[in-house]
């Protein structure tokens, strides 16, 4: 078998030029086209992360708003159980209330015995 042959005309020089030419410009326009989708691509990702660092930067600052208000209602708890009356000064009220009782006992069986007499 044989190769049929081609003949050596000026137009296959220029037909592969044009060949060459086409295929450049198809490669070019193909790298373009794959770069300008990677950028697309690093921008949405870009915007995604944006968004994202907005989204745990109000939620950072709404803990660190929870946080204080924690510590205010902390702080504000101790002073009021500060104020509160300790387990001796109970005792102390305790005893008073019942020395009264036992001076109102006494004046009252004295009132009693007086009226009796």
């Amino acid at each position: 078998m044989s190769v049929p042959s081609t003949s050596e005309t000026p137009w296959s020089l220029f037909e592969w030029m044009a060949t060459g030419v086409a295929t450049f410009v198809a490669s070019v326009a193909t790298f373009i086209w794959r770069l300008l989708r990677r950028i697309d691509r690093l921008e949405a990702a870009i915007n995604q992360q944006r968004l994202d660092f907005d989204a745990a930067g109000k939620a950072s600052e709404t803990g660190a708003m929870r946080l204080d208000q924690i510590q205010a209602d902390h702080y504000r708890l101790r002073a009021t159980i500060g104020a509160l009356p300790t387990r001796n000064d109970l005792r102390d009220v305790e005893d008073h209330i019942n020395e009264r009782i036992d001076s109102i006992v006494a004046r009252l069986d004295r009132a009693l015995e007086m009226r009796g007499n």
